[in-house]
């Protein structure tokens, strides 16, 4: 353990052993918080002091509750409680009167009654009360049978028997999920089927769970099949809803040593589902382990058979984790026999353990997943790519080329995937780009989410512009270049060729570049930024003084695209360059554009210690301009007030001579500081008896009060 972890676990211990309360609370409510996070993987870095915070928790619930202690006692007896804690839980309980606290209370019953081998009859009887409740919640309710869940008693399973009678469908439903675990079906199967089949179909997602586990597992590929022979499915219904677990295992051997071949495709099912065999063995579900090696032997049995309907299930039970090199010509027989898909599926993934087991890969093996590729009627040809791929790497270069010159546009953006992922562009460069180039502004197909166009040239396309291709040759080439990974100087050639165009799109996309972490910064740093800095305040002034970009250049963002980049451009450079972003502000090219300059005015405040003068003018003069929408201007105006130093009054007491009300109002408010109210007092109060009493701005009457405040 690291001294920084140890100091924290110090720090910890110290606020449980806290005689205030509220400490010991927020440590506990630290400990709920890590506890959450570790559904990612992540560790409690709390958890050696586990002891600690439960005794911490045991001492909160002893004592009558203050403001949250129980609640964050019992948030952590969820996880924590053990068995001798149940009397506590149940004395909050009883006193809870917050639906919260409530719910706690039951979710740490349930862990407190699971920990014990006989439940502490209290707290039993006050949750069974709880739920037969009418004057209760159905949400109440529910919550409190839930804490009963992990309870396999005869009492209880005879208790949720009476509950799953309640005319409350949620009830129902909650009783009947209980009883629908592969143990309690055992016993309960037809009373469950019986409250599924009174259930409308909107019942919800648990209720869709609860029919699903009743039919139980029929099999992986047989669904639509029923068995001829009366033996065979017999053994089958056993298999699905067995009595025992002696009785599953039968059965199950029943239908694998049977000369049936789908019977022994449903037991190969079952063997491999995790909804099969093993879901429904409930005392040991390590015997079905022993079945192993006949299971691998039949499949392989099943698989020498031509044409074996069952071939299917043989090969998804050998799949990639059972395969072996020797297993490369049955492979080979089932591809060249077969036209489905389905069976090709599974067989490639079978060839996937092959060749990842083998030192020396089958080139036979290779050349037949290759064929499928190239095959029109092949629907599997992308798990063939990814399997080569996977399992040869460099080596599949040759497939992976042919399927990119020789394939259709799907294969051809899988087969581009994974040469990118084996390292092939910087091997065949050339001609990615080439295919990349013919797919026009949107790939075929994303493999796993991937635009294979990103991955070839290199992202961002852009922020503002995505999908849009430059038609011009030379501006097409500069901007390929941007997306490269690197920043030489070839880099900035390309950035100036298109800051320099009278295209709109490739002025934005360079913008763009330079403006986004994801652009120049991400391949040169901060300085990469500096060479072309002059030009893009220029680009930049003359972006925002214009109208809108046509709306077809960006699919995203419409006619908006260019302003949106420039004022992104803008928000970098604004408080190195103040003069511009006055510019800006006064010259907006429409209202957006000047609410979005305003932001970024109010962002470059909030950083500076003083109010820039030019800025301060800026703003007064939009506040003053009659032609402005008066929502800017009193923005402006509020902006002015919230500006750093002083260097804003003289543009506030100017504002206060225009003709609205709103704009007095709200210069006159941005005037209301210690060490300026007295100097203009006489005409802030002569402005303040011309405003109206009634329907006035907020600010008319803070205005006021701070007035008759400061004579007090």
């Amino acid at each position: 353990m690291s001294d920084d972890e140890k100091s924290r676990l110090g720090e910890f211990s110290a606020q449980l052993e806290s005689d205030d309360i509220d400490v010991v609370c927020g440590a506990l409510d630290d400990y709920q918080s890590a506890q959450a996070t570790t559904r990612w993987g992540v560790d409690n870095p709390y958890w050696p002091l586990a002891n600690e915070v439960r005794f911490a928790a045991r001492e909160l619930l002893a004592q009558p509750s203050s403001g949250r202690s129980h609640a964050s006692a019992l948030t952590v007896m969820w996880h924590l409680a053990e068995e001798e804690d149940a009397g506590l839980i149940a004395d909050a309980l009883e006193s809870a009167t917050d639906a919260g606290v409530r719910e706690d209370a039951l979710l740490a019953a349930g862990t407190a009654l699971a920990a014990g081998e006989e439940p502490n009859r209290r707290l039993l009887a006050l949750i069974t009360t709880m739920v037969l409740d009418e004057g209760l919640d159905v949400r109440d309710r529910k919550n409190a049978m839930q804490a009963l869940d992990d309870l396999d008693l005869p009492e209880v399973a005879d208790f949720i028997v009476r509950v799953s009678e309640s005319s409350e469908l949620e009830l129902q439903v909650h009783a009947a999920g209980y009883l629908a675990t592969p143990l309690r079906l055992r016993v309960h199967r037809d009373r469950v089927r019986r409250l599924v089949e009174s259930w409308p179909e909107d019942a919800g997602w648990w209720a869709d769970q609860i029919r699903e586990a009743v039919e139980g597992f029929h099999s992986t590929y047989w669904k639509d099949t029923e068995l001829d022979d009366p033996v065979l499915r017999k053994a089958h219904d056993e298999l699905r809803f067995p009595l025992s677990d002696e009785g599953c295992l039968q059965a199950f051997a029943t239908l694998l040593r049977s000369e049936d071949p789908v019977a022994v495709g449903i037991a190969l099912d079952h063997y491999e589902s995790s909804e099969g065999l093993r879901y429904v063995l409930v005392e040991d579900e390590e015997r079905a382990e022993a079945y192993l090696p006949e299971v691998l032997a039949r499949a392989r049995e099943v698989l020498r058979r031509p044409m074996s309907p069952a071939e299917v299930s043989a090969l998804n039970m050998i799949g990639k984790r059972h395969a072996e090199p020797g297993d490369a010509d049955l492979l080979l027989d089932v591809l060249t026999r077969t036209d489905s898909d389905a069976v090709r599926e599974e067989a490639i993934w079978m060839a996937y353990g092959v060749l990842d087991e083998a030192e020396v890969k089958d080139e036979r093996l290779v050349a037949a997943l290759g064929d499928l590729i190239f095959n029109p009627s092949v629907g599997t040809k992308e798990t063939a790519i990814r399997i080569l791929a996977d399992s040869l790497g460099a080596d599949a270069d040759g497939i992976l080329l042919r399927a990119l010159c020789e394939g259709e546009p799907k294969v051809q953006a899988h087969a581009s995937y994974f040469l990118v992922r084996t390292g092939g562009l910087d091997r065949h460069r050339t001609i990615l780009e080439e295919v990349a180039e013919s797919w026009g502004d949107r790939p075929p197909q994303r493999p796993w989410g991937q635009d294979p166009i990103e991955l070839i040239f290199g992202k961002p396309h852009s922020v503002h512009w995505e999908g849009h291709r430059l038609t011009d040759p030379d501006l097409y080439r500069a901007h390929r270049r941007l997306r490269a990974p690197t920043a030489d100087e070839s880099y900035h050639r390309a950035l100036r060729t298109l800051l320099e165009s009278d295209d709109q799109a490739a002025v934005g996309i360079a913008l763009d570049h330079w403006w986004s972490p994801d652009g120049a910064v991400k391949r040169g740093g901060e300085e990469a930024r500096e060479p072309e800095r002059t030009l893009v305040l220029d680009r930049i002034r003359e972006a925002l003084r214009r109208p809108p970009s046509p709306a077809e250049l960006s699919r995203m963002y419409g006619p908006e695209a260019k302003h949106l980049t420039a004022l992104s451009a803008l928000g970098v450079v604004a408080a190195q360059e103040p003069f511009l972003l006055a510019e800006v502000v006064e010259a907006a090219a429409s209202d957006h554009v000047r609410e979005r300059a305003l932001d970024v005015v109010e962002a470059v405040f909030k950083g500076a210690e003083e109010a820039d003068l030019r800025l301060v003018e800026a703003l007064g003069n939009v506040a003053c301009d009659e032609n402005v929408p008066l929502n800017d201007r009193v923005r402006a105006l509020e902006l002015l007030d919230e500006s750093p130093g002083t260097n804003s009054v003289d543009a506030l007491v100017r504002a206060t001579h225009c003709t609205e009300v709103e704009v007095q109002a709200a210069a006159a408010w941005g005037l209301m500081w210690d060490e300026v109210i007295e100097d203009h007092r006489a005409m802030l109060e002569e402005l303040s008896t011309s405003w109206p009493v009634e329907d006035a701005p907020w600010e008319v009457t803070r205005v006021r009060e701070t007035l008759n405040a400061a004579k007090e």
